[in-house]
Parts: structure tokens; sequence; C-alpha cells
């Protein structure tokens, strides 16, 4: 009865937006047999400024899916990165990861769906339920049907109304994330895969800025606590190399000389959750449900964990008769998930409140987070960096920064905790 009725409809499922979270999802269910209807405003995903790097449990799922190896050509591939503060190196870090462009990575997996999936071109303004059936409307008037809609996307105002939601904004303007490609000063090529460099002033407003590759580009990602009308963003803009020398002063000495090459992209994120009652027969999964700052690395996490618990959730959900909130409960109430999305969001606060909180208790934890940074002395550092951190070291007794002179004492090294 249940699959007598399943074919009257558009799909078994519709998924709503059809960025990371919309074709990850599709590729999921898609896999498992459900008849799923991918429905986006735009037939591919133009170039956009987000989420460039794709970490290892990410990776693995897009290595189940078979999708990994398809990625590989777009991607830029790296198996440690070195973090930095103040010109010098102070912890090498095993990350294997990817840095991919955000387009590239939502058109690969499109372009690769089960044949279960189908896709379709247009804008969803209204989301409704009669009976057992959720019915998606169209803005040309079409009028789709499922038992299930997925809401993978950022919704308007009107579209959460309708539902019976609000946008419940926790910080506005909570971070800006700057984008751009550097290349190496002269003829030389950077020696390292990926580099992680921290601010030392709090007035600089500057979270960090991370260097990873890109195919065969060098991409810089830079998190900013201000708001992108801030006149400091527009000059950043115009004069990106200057902007990084006067914040950054001693970047050069870890990456070397380097200039920007091509135009800045940047976009600003509010940190904000969909609250109220859950209709039946909706989800809301990834920035749908709640946002998280760029600048924790946790956008794409949270994401591929709703992914994940989706695809466990739907083979029990589709096993019994209704698609009430009741039963769509078991998605919100997953241990792993509600875990992530509280993390992220702790991590949200965190990190703007390390980077520029004025208050005692603040700039007590930077200067002791600074200190270990600088107490700190890997061992295990490749020459390139090893040689970079003595010349650092000696600068810093010219200037007379050590008490003493002479060769640097042996430090334990210091375990980087962002906590």
């Amino acid at each position: 009865m249940l699959a007598e009725r399943s074919h009257k409809l558009s799909a078994d499922i519709i998924i709503v937006g059809a960025g990371v979270a919309g074709v990850a999802s599709a590729a999921v269910l898609g896999r498992q047999g459900w008849r799923v209807l991918l429905v986006d405003a735009r037939p591919a995903c133009p170039p956009v400024f987000k989420a460039e790097k794709v970490e290892r449990d990410e990776l693995r799922l897009l290595a189940d899916l078979g999708l990994l190896e398809r990625l590989t050509p777009h991607a830029g591939l790296v198996s440690e990165t070195f973090a930095a503060y103040d010109g010098r190196v102070f912890r090498r870090l095993a990350a294997e990861h990817i840095g991919i462009a955000y387009a590239d990575l939502v058109n690969t997996i499109r372009a690769n769906l089960p044949a279960a999936v189908e896709t379709k071109v247009g804008y969803v303004n209204r989301i409704s339920r009669k009976d057992e059936t959720i019915r998606v409307r169209l803005a040309d008037g079409q009028e789709l049907t499922a038992r299930l809609v997925v809401v993978a996307c950022g919704v308007g105002d009107e579209l959460l109304s309708g539902l019976g939601l609000r946008r419940s904004v926790i910080q506005k303007e909570q971070c800006t994330a700057l984008g751009f490609n550097i290349v190496a000063a002269g003829a030389r090529t950077f020696p390292f895969q990926a580099v992680t460099y921290y601010a030392t002033d709090a007035a600089s407003c500057i979270d960090y800025v991370t260097f990873f590759k890109i195919r065969d580009a060098m991409r810089a990602n830079l998190f900013v606590f201000r708001a992108e009308s801030d006149p400091w963003i527009q000059e950043f803009h115009r004069e990106p190399r200057a902007a990084l020398e006067r914040a950054l002063p001693k970047l050069p000495r870890v990456i070397g000389e380097y200039e920007v090459a091509g135009k800045v992209v940047s976009g600003s994120v509010d940190l904000y959750r969909a609250e109220g009652e859950m209709p039946d027969g909706v989800v809301f999964i990834g920035d749908a449900l709640q946002s998280a700052c760029p600048s924790t690395g946790l956008g794409l996490k949270k994401v591929f964990t709703d992914v994940a618990v989706l695809g466990e959730c739907v083979p029990a959900w589709f096993s019994t008769p209704g698609m009430s909130a009741g039963k769509l409960k078991s998605f919100y109430g997953d241990p792993r998930k509600r875990s992530r999305d509280s993390h992220a969001l702790r991590q949200s606060f965190h990190h703007r409140r390390a980077a520029i909180d004025p208050s005692p208790r603040w700039r007590i934890h930077r200067a002791l987070l600074h200190l270990k940074w600088r107490l700190s002395r890997p061992k295990d550092l490749p020459a390139y960096f090893r040689e970079m951190n003595i010349k650092a070291l000696n600068k810093g007794y010219e200037h007379g920064q050590k008490a003493k002179a002479g060769s640097p004492p042996e430090l334990e090294e210091v375990v980087y905790e962002r906590e």
C-alpha cells in the first residue's frame, strides 16, 4: 500500500537545495534506492566562496560514495599543516585534507548522483502538508509531492514562517571570511603544503589566515571578526598585500615573500538557528537549521554529520505510515548530531572571544596562549622551517627580546590547544 501510494507522488523524498548538504544527501539516499528529486534554482553551482577545505572524516564518506577519486583532479592534497605565530612555526600537524573550490565539490557530486536521483531547476516558495503528503510549490506554479522533504539550504523568512518557524539570529555578522590566491616571489615555489598563521594583536580583529593548495594554486582564507562593510575590509579588497603587511608584518618570515594574485572575494556570516515546532514531514539539515562560524572549520563536519545521521534515519521512517514531527525527532535528537551542533556553536563563540574580547579573562587567555606558542620548540620540522625559526630567534636576541645572549635553551614542545 505504501509503495503503491509512493508511486503517485513526484518522489519519495524531495531535497530543497543543491549545495553540498543537498547533493551529499541525494547521493546517500539515492544509493539506498529511494526516489529522490533534487530541486535547486540553478542547473549547477556557480563559483561561490565557502567551505574550501574537506577534512579526513568527510573524505571517508566521499570515498564510501565512490566520489573521492572524481574529486581529486579538482583538489590540492594536504597531508600536514604547520601552525605559526609571530614569525615562527610552533607546531607541525598531521592533518589530511583536500583543498577544493566549493563549486567543484558540489558540481562533481551532482554530476555523479545515482540513477534514482532526478534533478529539477526551480525556485521553491512554499512547502505545505495535506494529509500525509508534503507539497512543494515552485515559483512558476508547479507543485511537487513527496512523503518527506529535506530542506538543505538557507531559506527565507517567508518560507520558514509558512512552516511555523522563525530565524533566530544569535550573532549578527559573526565573521567575515576573505579568499584569495598568493604566488611566491621570484621563481621559487612554496616549501609547504599548508600553513595556518595566527594574529598577534587583538586590535587587528584577525583570528587567523590559512594557506593551502587548490589544484596548483596556493589559496588563502583569512578570517576576521569585522562586518563586511567595515572600512578595513574594503581597504583589503583594494590593497590586500599592504593590508596583510600591516596586520601580520612577520608573515613573510614563515611563508617567504609573496604577492596576492587575482581578485579577493569575501562573505559575512551570521550565527543563527531555526526555532519553533518542527513540522511534520519536513527535516532541516546543515545551515538550514543552524549556521557555524567559518573560522571554526566545523561547517562541513556539521553538514556531513547531518547527512550520515539522515541516511540512517530514513529507512526507519519509511518503514511505517506517516511522517510525523515526533518520528523525525530521532534525527534532531541523535547524540552525534546534537554533539556536533553544540560543539560548533560553542567554538563559534570561543573563536570570537579568544581573538578579540577585551575583558580581563580573555586578555589573560590570549597572553597565556601566546606564551605557549612562543615557548614551543618543535623538533620535527623540515629544514626550511628549522632555519626560519632560528633566524626568528636570533632577531629576537638582536632586538633585546631575550634576557641572555647565546643559543636558545632547549624547551619541551607545548601542545597547541585552541580551547
